[in-house]
């Protein structure tokens, strides 16, 4: 197969598997822009380079390529997301080697106290703008430090009406935190 006929993206991705050019044409079309991308997103050049080969490494062993509908669409919202996991990753590295014994809070500045201090007031809002039940279920679990069966008890419900709302709270929650660290972060 000749250079012409694999121009196509939709030909690049279904030959991706058996032709290294396929691989090696979309890899010279969006290497640059997706450094670019993640250079943006991180400022760190050693990291935007890791991501941007994680991500075409995922590429190649992606199970169907040919149900990617847009490829420049995915590669950078994997780049995005390869970047926040890394980013994620140094940060958990950096606290187990600044923090050792675990002792983070006796080493908080007053910038780091008053994030975590709006952080968590960030979340109590959203955890009182949860249903009723949801929000009563889940400061039974998490303020009260009740088990499932003892909120299920003292609310006259199933064990598994607890465990759903739990679930449903956790995921509302987790939301509302994901976008509030992709706004402050990107």
């Amino acid at each position: 197969m000749n250079e012409r006929q694999l121009y196509n993206e939709r030909e690049l991705l279904t030959h991706l598997k058996v032709q290294d050019y396929a691989f090696q044409k979309i890899y010279d079309r969006y290497w640059e822009k997706l450094l670019g991308i993640a250079l943006r997103k991180c400022n760190d050049l050693s990291m935007a380079e890791d991501c941007v080969q994680d991500v075409f490494m995922s590429l190649l062993h992606h199970k169907d390529p040919t149900k990617i509908e847009n490829l420049e669409a995915y590669l950078a919202k994997a780049v995005k997301f390869a970047i926040i996991r890394a980013i994620y990753k140094h940060q958990r590295i950096q606290y187990v080697e600044e923090y050792p014994e675990g002792n983070y809070f006796d080493k908080l500045s007053v910038e780091d106290a008053l994030e975590e201090k709006m952080l968590q007031e960030y979340i109590f809002d959203q955890v009182e703008q949860l249903p009723d039940r949801c929000r009563l279920i889940f400061k039974s679990s998490r303020q009260e430090h009740l088990s499932n069966e003892e909120i299920a008890e003292k609310m006259n419900i199933s064990k598994r009406t607890v465990e759903n709302q739990l679930s449903l709270a956790m995921k509302t929650l987790r939301k509302y935190l994901f976008r509030t660290i992709l706004f402050f972060f990107f």
